[in-house]
């Protein structure tokens, strides 16, 4: 991302290998079965380039909010993004990745921003908003390959 100081990062170790994470991140049916937020997105497999919708539950009124969004960036098993217009001329930029770790374990990043006119002043008005659902997102995450895929402590 180009603007590092307008977006916001968070981050989860999970223990499950990474292969499994991908599984259940990408696992776009069933996202509504474990996430409080991020419910699904209109493709089976998303491809670079991709135009798609992605639905998320509108925390104010509990309905379900749809984004158009274009797929900018995809590697399976590693990282999916995309970009949509959000409000006016302000562009959200959203990545997810899987990084495995030298202990077996996975780490889940998010990386998000907005960008264009006045996405400084969005971003300062909605960073600790964005912060918190996607902690919480990342831990229901963390719940879900936990208990689909339980491992024994050595």
């Amino acid at each position: 991302m180009e603007d590092n100081k307008n977006n916001v990062f968070t981050e989860i170790e999970i223990n499950a290998s990474s292969d499994k994470v991908w599984n259940v991140l990408t696992d776009w049916n069933n996202l509504k079965e474990w996430s409080s937020s991020f419910i699904g997105i209109s493709t089976e497999k998303m491809t670079k380039g991709e135009r798609f919708v992605s639905y998320f539950k509108n925390p104010i009124t509990g309905g379900i909010l749809e984004l158009e969004h274009v797929c900018t960036e995809y590697e399976e098993g590693i990282k999916f993004g995309w970009s949509g217009d959000i409000i006016g001329k302000v562009t959200d930029l959203h990545i997810y990745s899987i990084v495995p770790t030298q202990n077996g374990t996975t780490l889940f990043k998010q990386e998000d921003g907005l960008h264009g006119k006045y996405s400084k002043l969005l971003n300062f008005l909605a960073e600790h908003h964005m912060m918190s659902m996607y902690k919480k997102f990342n831990l229901e995450l963390k719940e879900r390959v936990e208990l689909l895929y339980p491992r024994t402590k050595k």
